[in-house]
C-alpha cells in the first residue's frame, strides 16, 4: 500500500471535515429537535474539544443547538422526552466506549435499554474493552436495539463493532475537527512542551535520558478553582435580558449555554497551551488534534491501548508537521526534536 501524500493543516483539515459530514449528514435529515447527551464535565480539554466540534457541526448542518443536554449524571427522561418527543439521542463522542470509563459506559446502555425505539446515534468513538464480560454484556444490550448507529474513530474499533455488534457502523474522524483551522494568540514561549497523560491511560515511557533544560513537562487536567461556579453566572447574567423582556429562560436553556461556556473555556486553555509551545510531544489523542489545527511541529507517542496509533493511522498520518514514523519512547521523541532543530535555540517556524 503506498503511503498517502504529504499534506498541510488546512488541506487536511478541511478533508476530514468533509469526511465528516458525508458519514453523518446523512443520518440528519429532516431532524429538528435532538439532544446531545453526557456532556464532559471535568477538566479534561479534549473531551471538550469533541463537545465543541459537535456543537459547530450541529449548528452548521441543523441551523440550532439542541433541544436537550445533560451529564451522565443529570439525566432526566421527564426532561428529554418533553424536550424532545421524536427526535433522535446523540450520545457525546470520545473515548469512553468500553469499560475503562464505566459511568459513561453505564449511561449508554441505560440510554439504548429505555429507549429501544429511539433514533440513538453514537457520535465518533474509540472502543476498548479489557474484560469478555463486559463486552458480551453490552453486546446483549446493543444488539436488542434496532436504530442504534455506532460511529467510531479507528479501524481496530470498526473491527470490533462489526465483530460484536449488529448495529450499523461507520468510521468517522473525531468531531474536533469540526473546530476547524486555529491561530493562537500565544506567543512562542517554550521551545519544548512535553503534554503527557496522568491519568490511567497513560503508559510509563521509559525515560532514560534527561530532558533538555528548556522542556516543560505538563498534562492539560488542571483549571481554575470554581471555574464551573463562575461561567453558571455568566450563563445567568447573559440570559438576565430576557426576564425584563418577559421570557424567563429554562432550566435547560441556562445548563446549554452553561456547557457551552465551559467547554469553549476548557479548549481556549488548551490552545494557548499548545500554541504558545514551538514544537510538542504527547500521547493526548487531542493534543495531536489540537496540534494539527494550530500547525504545530510535534511527535507522537501512543497511549496504553493503541489508541492514538490507530486514530494516526486512519485519519491524520498525511500531516506535513507530525514526526514520522511515531516514537515509542520519550527519549527517542526528543532525539527526534533535537535533529528537526538541530539545537538552534530560536522557535521552530509555524509558516
Amino acid at each position: 500500500m503506498s503511503e498517502s501524500p504529504i499534506k498541510d493543516s488546512r488541506t487536511l483539515i478541511a478533508e476530514l471535515q468533509s469526511e465528516i459530514d458525508k458519514v453523518i449528514g446523512p443520518h440528519l435529515e429532516g431532524v429538528e429537535d435532538f439532544a446531545l447527551v453526557d456532556f464532559p464535565n471535568h477538566p479534561n480539554v479534549g473531551d471538550s474539544a469533541i463537545w465543541l466540534g459537535e456543537e459547530t457541526y450541529l449548528q452548521q448542518k441543523l441551523g440550532r443547538a439542541p433541544s436537550y443536554v445533560c451529564t451522565y449524571d443529570t439525566w432526566s427522561k421527564r426532561d428529554f422526552e418533553r424536550a424532545v418527543p421524536v427526535g433522535p439521542i446523540l450520545i457525546h463522542g470520545g473515548g469512553n466506549f468500553g469499560d475503562l470509563w464505566p459511568n459513561h459506559q453505564e449511561f449508554r446502555l441505560r440510554l439504548l435499554s429505555e429507549f429501544p425505539d429511539r433514533q440513538i446515534i453514537q457520535l465518533p468513538q474509540t472502543i476498548h474493552f479489557s474484560s469478555k464480560a463486559s463486552l458480551k454484556r453490552a453486546a446483549e444490550i446493543i444488539n436488542s436495539h434496532k436504530k442504534f448507529r455506532i460511529l467510531v474513530r479507528d479501524t481496530k474499533s470498526l473491527d470490533v463493532a462489526r465483530k460484536e455488534f449488529t448495529a450499523a457502523v461507520d468510521l468517522c474522524p473525531d468531531m474536533a475537527f469540526c473546530l476547524g483551522a486555529q491561530s493562537s494568540r500565544a506567543a512562542i514561549a517554550r521551545k519544548l512542551l512535553l503534554l503527557l497523560r496522568t491519568d490511567h491511560e497513560k503508559v510509563e515511557q521509559g525515560r532514560s535520558r534527561p530532558l533538555p533544560s528548556f522542556a516543560v513537562v505538563e498534562d492539560w487536567l488542571m483549571e481554575q478553582r470554581g471555574l464551573g461556579k463562575w461561567l453558571l453566572l455568566q450563563a445567568l447574567l447573559e440570559m438576565s435580558p430576557r426576564v425584563f423582556k418577559g421570557r424567563m429562560p429554562s432550566e435547560l436553556d441556562v445548563r446549554i449555554r452553561w456547557f457551552h461556556l465551559l467547554a469553549s473555556n476548557r479548549v481556549a486553555r488548551g490552545m494557548k497551551q499548545v500554541g504558545s509551545s514551538a514544537y510538542v510531544i504527547t500521547d493526548r489523542l487531542h493534543t495531536h488534534i489540537f496540534c494539527v489545527l494550530l500547525n504545530v511541529p510535534h511527535s507522537v507517542l501512543d497511549n496504553n491501548y493503541g489508541k492514538i496509533s490507530t486514530f494516526v493511522d486512519a485519519w491524520s498520518k498525511p500531516f506535513e508537521k507530525l514526526a514520522r514514523p511515531l516514537s515509542t519512547s520519550v527519549d527517542e521523541a526528543v532525539a527526534t526534536f533535537l535533529d528537526i532543530c538541530k539545537g538552534s535555540p530560536t522557535p521552530m517556524d509555524r509558516g
